[in-house]
């Protein structure tokens, strides 16, 4: 429980400059990682402004090789989300992460196999801890369209997901 709620932690903050967090837990070339931020970051930055931040990123840790998906979620738990204040009426702040969901390599061949979503759903089922594998060709629809609060999380994995 207490990873779930850490990763809600920003629920007052203003999320529209969040990347989502991308981690291993396989070894992965530099050139196969850099291939994938290329892949799953290309059609967001052809359709957004030169100050936006990248859709996907890799945090400062996010090389879990050998160990389990318990520690990528403990990790991202305690990722500093970038919280910067604001002094508006809006949101209290922005944020640089998104807090409640984040993206896992689990194969060398992630073009075919896909990658692992992992998400907090929301109160209604209890902040429970989700995941589903998506396919990389639909990245960009799937995030882009959370990030700008189109889809739901739990949507996603209906719409996007192609099993665990």
């Amino acid at each position: 429980m207490f990873y779930r709620l850490a990763l809600l932690c920003s629920s007052n903050a203003n999320w529209d400059e969040a990347s989502f967090a991308i981690y291993t837990l396989i070894t992965l070339p530099a050139s196969s990682l850099s291939a994938l931020l290329t892949t799953l970051n290309d059609e967001w930055t052809q359709n957004m402004t030169d100050e936006a931040p990248p859709l996907v990123r890799t945090p400062p840790v996010y090389d879990f090789t050998g160990t389990s998906l318990r520690e990528v979620v403990q990790a991202h738990s305690a990722l500093d989300k970038g919280f910067t204040p604001r002094d508006d009426s809006g949101a209290d702040g922005n944020i640089q992460w998104y807090p409640t969901a984040f993206i896992v390599v689990t194969s060398l061949d992630w073009r075919e196999r896909g990658l692992v979503f992992v998400y907090v759903d929301g109160e209604d089922s209890g902040f429970a801890m989700e995941k589903f594998v998506f396919m990389v060709d639909d990245a960009y629809l799937m995030l882009s369209s959370l990030s700008f609060g189109d889809e739901s999380l739990a949507g996603s994995r209906e719409n996007y997901g192609v099993g665990e």
